[in-house]
């Protein structure tokens, strides 16, 4: 066929499941048993093509180069997202045809048993929870999260592993090969994220998963991974103004875009909201037919054995009442047969899951790493919201002693720095601030973190930027408040440096390598990235 699948002898078994299927309806179980025997005599494996232009022996290197090719910039997002003239298109036109012609018509989607997670703060946090929990209760699980801080096999996790790169050379090149060899025309091929997603879903069809954690990229009414149809348990995190240029500029419409992922019948939960944000939730779900729930608050839970990490902050607490309740769901519907028993989520929560939560490890948000003489933390603070959580977190763990503070920091995007730094320096006195690109070392490269959109120069710029902004709130504080505006700041030392490792560097020559610092790095997941592959460098070389 021109879309390069090979059909097999296998062609008319596969219609004749398409009927059985279709008769079915949406009953997950008796789907996937359907698909589990096809595969396991060569039905659905017929759908694929191998690769014949690259071969699994290809390097992990050169599948992330080629990936990167596919990069696309913040217009096309936006076109993708907000154009609803254009969503079956967008959403389904596009997503299903990829899908399809790597061999994943949207029925057999159908079979994977998913929980979606929408939201602005705290969705990937939320998701590495739910994962961490079922996998404590016996769950083989799936998760599928952006955006990645070191290696882009972060993005697709089996079992709380992120999928070898091995594995991901292997699925890349056959779906990228499958993908490049039925094009229509040129341009014919998925965005860098859209093809993240297609190859997720491929993973977890392929590998033996009992569930998919399946985090949105952006919004969630257009965001590609909202294919799935088959989903009945929901969660929509705490909601803030992000990505407004494609989202809107209220926390109603972004509201109603994170709400997209509702399906019917569905069972959404969420956590205390906006009143405007929860109204336009409630009526989405009453569109669907859905049951939403506002999730209890941390404190009012009953403990067998209180979990002893990751429910230090506010914040993390609120994503984790969300994540027991989203499990517990999908448990009683789906895998109720391996609890010991039915409970009552306020009256006694259960070892496994509060082993769930304290072996969750999510790096880069509210991360403490001692480094040698330095103290770092590290936060992907981007929001206002966020930075101030993060900015209380920082103070918390700083204040009781005299360590120089230390602030690197770095947005991306549309988002205002000015905003960001004002809140920093307002709640803690730095007596260093570095602003660098999202680039760990100009000594050493990562392929997985290189942006073909942004150039170096590009990059140094905006930083010089965010160092002006820095500049007007302190001039702005002396236009207030005369010289008293200059407190904290007479001895403030300013740079713009080229890497994470500059910075690091940096700090060594001005106060020693024994001398004990603070260092807060925040504003880009992306910066808190870099810097967790400068200190892998660092480190090595010690």
């Amino acid at each position: 066929t021109k879309s390069g699948v090979r059909l097999s002898g296998n062609f008319t078994l596969w219609c004749g499941m398409h009927s059985v299927l279709s008769a079915l309806g949406s009953s997950f179980w008796c789907r996937k048993m359907v698909f589990d025997a096809a595969k396991s005599v060569g039905i659905v494996k017929s759908l694929h093509i191998a690769s014949e232009s690259h071969t699994v022996g290809d390097s992990y290197d050169e599948a992330i180069k080629t990936l990167n090719t596919l990069q696309s910039n913040a217009e096309t997002i936006q076109q993708t997202v907000r154009n609803s003239g254009d969503i079956e298109t967008a959403r389904f036109r596009e997503t299903e045809k990829f899908l399809r012609r790597t061999g994943v018509p949207l029925e057999r989607l159908d079979t994977l048993s998913v929980i979606h997670v929408a939201g602005t703060k705290g969705k990937g946090s939320t998701c590495a929870l739910i994962d961490s929990i079922l996998r404590s209760h016996g769950i083989r699980t799936g998760f599928f999260s952006s955006p990645h801080l070191i290696s882009a096999t972060e993005r697709i996790r089996l079992n709380g592993i992120p999928i070898s790169e091995e594995n991901f050379v292997k699925y890349f090149w056959r779906i990228y090969n499958t993908l490049q060899k039925s094009q229509d025309h040129e341009r014919d091929m998925p965005t860098y994220f859209k093809f993240l997603t297609v190859m997720a879903f491929n993973v977890f069809l392929e590998e033996d998963i009992d569930v998919a954690i399946v985090e949105v990229g952006i919004g969630g009414e257009y965001d590609c991974t909202n294919i799935v149809r088959n989903t009945k348990t929901v969660g929509i995190t705490s909601l803030g103004l992000d990505h407004t240029h494609i989202l809107g500029n209220t926390l109603e419409e972004i509201a109603w875009q994170k709400a997209g992922i509702i399906k019917s019948k569905s069972h959404i939960f969420t956590v205390d909201q906006p009143p405007g944000c929860l109204r336009v939730i409630e009526q989405r779900a009453k569109e669907k037919n859905a049951t939403l729930t506002v999730v209890p608050d941390f404190d009012t839970y009953n403990w067998v054995q209180f979990p002893g990490k990751n429910v230090g902050t506010k914040v993390q607490r609120v994503n984790a009442s969300l994540a027991i309740q989203l499990s517990h769901d999908w448990l009683q519907h789906h895998r109720l047969t391996r609890l010991k028993r039915k409970v009552n989520l306020l009256k006694e929560i259960s070892e496994e899951i509060s082993d769930g939560i304290e072996n969750t490890k999510w790096p880069g948000r509210c991360q403490i790493i001692p480094f040698h003489r330095r103290t770092i933390f590290l936060d992907g603070a981007h929001t206002l919201e966020s930075m101030e959580v993060c900015a209380e977190w920082f103070v918390d763990n700083t204040a009781r002693n005299s360590n120089p503070k230390c602030l690197i920091f770095n947005v991306t995007g549309s988002r205002d720095s000015k905003k960001l730094l004002r809140m920093l320096i307002n709640t803690s006195s730095f007596s260093t601030i570095i602003f660098t690109p999202n680039i760990a070392s100009e000594k050493f490269h990562a392929t997985d973190n290189t942006s073909v959109l942004t150039g170096r120069d590009e990059a140094l710029e905006r930083c010089r930027k965010n160092e002006k902004d820095l500049q007007d709130i302190i001039a702005e504080k002396v236009s207030k408040n005369g010289l008293c505006g200059l407190n904290g700041f007479s001895k403030l030392q300013c740079q713009v440096l080229n890497s994470v490792a500059d910075a690091f560097a940096y700090l060594d020559n001005m106060y020693g390598k024994e001398r004990e610092i603070d260092v807060l790095i925040t504003g880009s997941l992306y910066l808190v990235g870099a810097s967790l592959l400068a200190l892998e460098h660092v480190d090595a070389k010690k």
